[in-house]
């Protein structure tokens, strides 16, 4: 069984709708035409089977499942945001955590000198 996930940048279109609530908008936020906002929004209905947005000729209404999954929408491509940042940072020097191991018997006397900001963190 083959099961399509939605792409990002259908997540992305169905944010943008919900956040400017009219599709010219949305499509405009979005740097794409209206027509490709429209079938992307489209195409995620038809690849969860549901119905996400009312559309009238003058009102975008999301159903209550719809603003359930753009909820959903944001943490996913919140997270994914993370996910880019983690990979572009990898290679900055200093960008990650800075892990430091010191023997107990020395810990004292050096943390202090070298590293100031962890002296008031060390334990007596």
């Amino acid at each position: 069984m083959s099961i399509y996930l939605p792409t990002l940048k259908q997540l992305q279109y169905l944010v943008a709708l919900k956040e400017h609530g009219h599709f010219g908008k949305a499509a405009q936020a979005s740097f794409v035409t209206q027509s490709t906002l429209s079938a992307g929004v489209r195409e995620l209905e038809t690849l969860l089977g549901l119905t996400l947005v009312e559309r009238t000729r003058r009102v975008v209404r999301f159903t209550a499942l719809g603003d359930r999954i753009v909820d959903k929408a944001h943490r996913i491509l919140r997270e994914a945001e993370e996910l880019a940042e983690i990979a572009r940072s990898a290679g900055k020097p200093l960008a990650s955590d800075l892990r430091m191991s010191v023997i107990p018997t020395t810990c004292p006397f050096c943390c202090p000198n070298c590293c100031p900001a962890c002296a008031n963190n060390i334990p007596n």
